[in-house]
């Protein structure tokens, strides 16, 4: 005997579930995201003498380049917005992520003041401005 979930045979609202999906969409662009700007932060660092005396910049740099893959993979995929009405969101999706990056920038400048590596400074500036992006991208740029 099977049954199939109704809405209500959850013990929790349906939006929650929505909210979930979403947030576990959301994790896994953030996760791609995070892999690139990774990937872009360290082959500019090791790779180039000049980016690795200009962390806070290689920092910068890479932060933006993976914002751009998650506004169009969480456009698409995330909260499954068609692209009829992307330069509206497009605006809050970077005004957010420039917030993001504001902050990003603080707690990576200050974790590195505190003599801890770039990579556990960068580690720690992303976990943080992950919170604060969904948050507000969820409940600002797309709404839903």
């Amino acid at each position: 005997m099977t049954e199939t979930m109704t809405e209500k045979s959850l013990p929790f609202p349906q939006c929650y579930v929505a909210t979930a999906g979403q947030f576990f969409r959301y994790g896994v662009v953030g996760a791609a995201s995070t892999a690139v700007d990774f990937m872009i932060y360290l082959s500019l660092t090791r790779g180039f003498g000049f980016w690795l005396g200009h962390r806070i910049a290689a920092e910068g740099m890479s932060f933006v380049l993976a914002v751009c893959l998650g506004f169009v993979l969480n456009n698409i995929w995330t909260f499954r917005k068609d692209f009829a009405c992307w330069r509206a969101r497009a605006g809050k999706y970077f005004l957010v992520a420039v917030g993001g990056l504001i902050l990003n920038l603080i707690v990576f400048r200050f974790v590195l003041l505190m003599g801890i590596h770039d990579i556990l400074a960068k580690i720690a500036a992303t976990a943080i401005v992950s919170v604060w992006n969904f948050t507000f991208q969820k409940l600002w740029t797309f709404r839903v």
